[in-house]
């Protein structure tokens, strides 16, 4: 049973707003003003070339047709793995028909599912009668007989409060050279009654004048910003740190897909700055899960300081194959 085959980095993400003709103009925030904004009537038309879950979608140039069902809720037994504490269950089934006059290996599409408006990666889990994902690459891998057809069930889990959020699912297949096949993408809600309200990603770019953005505000072009960085607590003698890297895909088409995986941070302490210790494992580590056209992708770095070292305030440095992309500072929050 493969326990790879989900990213769980976090990220990148989405919203437009209309007017009408003849009616007066809205009324405009100040531009500083660049904290995420929330709709006040939520639409979820997807953009073109994304599928609600459900749907089937022909792939690897006709090869096959991958259809992932809409999710269910479940109650977990005791023999549940992976599932966060407290957390929402839900399962899929994966239907993968063979469309060809030949056995072919199953294929893995190396799946990225997020949840939300600022697209937190969910959880994968497995239970009784949720076997999850095969390992397709192995040296005896599932085979599917011409026109045949494999299902397999998998878990799925959010936090409690994000029932009724939208779930995006995107897939990419993986050969033992990489990953190498088509892009494709999903949403649909995550079953039960909202526990919160619905929000759709309406980030207002702070200024291009402002070289360094504080905390929660979003840079322009690319779309992003880094917030909520907090103590973890002290391992080894050293104070450790997290914080939210969020990245937006402003395109509107999903043939235009945009990756976070060449994301890298320095972070910085103290007015010398002096850099920190970027702990692997969060947005300082390749992330190979695509974003939706706009839609969100929210990734969790981890840092720690040198033993004796405090900081109140941080400066995080992002970049992209080695070129700065953007440099936000703040407080530690409590």
């Amino acid at each position: 049973m493969r326990k790879a085959g989900w990213t769980v980095l976090g990220a990148t993400v989405a919203g437009l707003v209309t007017g009408c003709t003849g009616s007066p103009p809205a009324k405009q925030p100040p531009a500083g003003d660049s904290k995420p904004k929330v709709s006040q009537k939520v639409k979820r038309e997807l953009p073109e070339g994304m599928h609600r879950l459900g749907q089937g979608v022909t792939t690897e140039e006709g090869t096959w047709k991958l259809t992932p069902s809409a999710l269910t809720q479940v109650t977990p037994t005791s023999r549940a793995k992976g599932l966060p504490r407290g957390w929402r269950a839900a399962k899929m089934t994966w239907t993968l028909t063979n469309k060809t006059n030949e056995i072919q290996q199953l294929l893995d599409l190396s799946p990225t599912v997020r949840y939300g408006a600022m697209g937190r990666p969910a959880a994968e889990f497995t239970d009784t009668g949720i076997e999850g994902i095969p390992d397709a690459i192995s040296d005896d891998p599932p085979r599917v007989k011409p026109g045949g057809a494999y299902t397999l069930t998998v878990g799925v889990a959010v936090p409690a409060d994000a029932a009724g959020e939208p779930v995006t699912l995107t897939t990419r297949p993986t050969t033992m050279f990489g990953d190498t096949g088509d892009v494709a993408f999903f949403e649909g809600p995550f079953p039960g009654a909202p526990a919160r309200k619905d929000a759709v990603l309406h980030p207002r770019p702070a200024p291009e004048t402002r070289k360094t953005l504080a905390f929660g505000q979003w840079k322009a072009d690319p779309q992003m910003t880094v917030d909520h960085v907090r103590p973890e607590g002290v391992a080894g003698g050293r104070a450790t740190f997290s914080g939210e890297l969020t990245v937006r895909n402003t395109a509107e088409v999903a043939d235009l897909p945009y990756t976070p995986m060449k994301k890298r941070l320095r972070v910085y302490y103290g007015d010398e700055l002096k850099e920190a210790d970027l702990i692997p494992g969060g947005a300082g580590a390749a992330d190979t899960g695509f974003i939706a056209p706009q839609r969100a992708a929210t990734h969790t770095f981890h840092f720690s300081l040198p033993k004796g070292a405090k900081a109140e305030s941080v400066t995080v440095e992002v970049t992209d194959l080695g070129s700065a992309e953007g440099t936000f500072e703040g407080k530690i929050a409590d």
